[in-house]
């Protein structure tokens, strides 16, 4: 029930699960003092730009599902290799445990052609320099290893008002120069359809640099709320991403 409120909440973990940056050769500015605002500012924009400045298809991993949505418990494990042709990037390793059958592999199958063909239109899909207003970044904390800072959270999708009641946190790994981590949750209730009231919304993002390039690691999700005023919404879901693989260009790695 709640599935289809959380993509359209977790646009930015469904586009993140595409892109990585390639970050070799690029000037980092470290920094070993209390950062100023415009320090910050210009920190962070530098890393969502690292972040965004390429699309990555290049990547062969793994993908670990689960969800409890209601009390309904499912998991699955999924590999993807876009080496492979495009009908056979995706492969259905087990669901809930279980070897899938024919019928299943072929449902399977059904939705990542129709997932392919949404994410061509960019339905849905948010960037991390839409997501986190620069402007409104502070910093919470500061060691020689990271800084946290809080930001205000904007989403085209569900417009200024249902925007302005979520916010956002963030962690920047100083040694390695980019954002490792986004938290996002809510201050107040709020209805991202109609009739869907929505009271407690958690989302986590964390990435992982692997050679010289940022890709996702894991995304949790927490929603609680009601639709259409009888029918509850209680769900958690984690997809945590594995055994990345580069399948592109050597000179991405070299």
């Amino acid at each position: 029930m709640a599935k289809k409120y959380y993509r359209m909440l977790l646009g930015v973990g469904l586009a993140a699960q595409l892109q990585a940056a390639d970050i070799s050769g690029t000037a980092q500015q470290t920094l070993n003092v209390q950062p100023t605002a415009a320090d910050l500012q210009s920190t962070i924009a530098a890393a969502i730009s690292q972040f965004e400045q390429r699309s990555r298809r290049d990547w062969a991993y793994r993908i670990d599902r689960y969800e409890n949505e209601e009390g309904d418990i499912s998991s699955s494990i999924e590999l993807y290799d876009p080496a492979n042709a495009p009908d056979n990037q995706w492969q259905l390793l087990s669901i809930n445990g279980r070897t899938p059958d024919n019928k299943q592999h072929r449902k399977f199958a059904r939705a990542k052609q129709q997932q392919a063909k949404a994410a061509g239109q960019q339905s849905f899909s948010v960037t991390l320099s839409e997501l986190i207003q620069l402007d409104s970044l502070q910093l919470t904390f500061d060691s020689p290893q990271y800084l946290q800072a809080s930001f205000g959270v904007y989403l085209s999708q569900l417009g200024n008002d249902v925007s302005k009641k979520l916010q956002g946190s963030l962690r920047y790994n100083k040694q390695q120069h980019y954002i490792d981590s986004i938290d996002i949750s809510n201050t107040a209730h709020f209805s991202p359809l109609f009739s869907a009231n929505i009271s407690e919304f958690n989302l986590t993002l964390r990435f992982t640099k692997i050679d010289n390039a940022i890709l996702p690691q894991q995304q949790q999700m927490r929603m609680k709320g009601t639709f259409a005023f009888f029918t509850q919404i209680d769900e958690v879901s984690t997809d945590t991403f594995s055994d990345y693989r580069y399948v592109g260009q050597p000179s991405l790695t070299d």
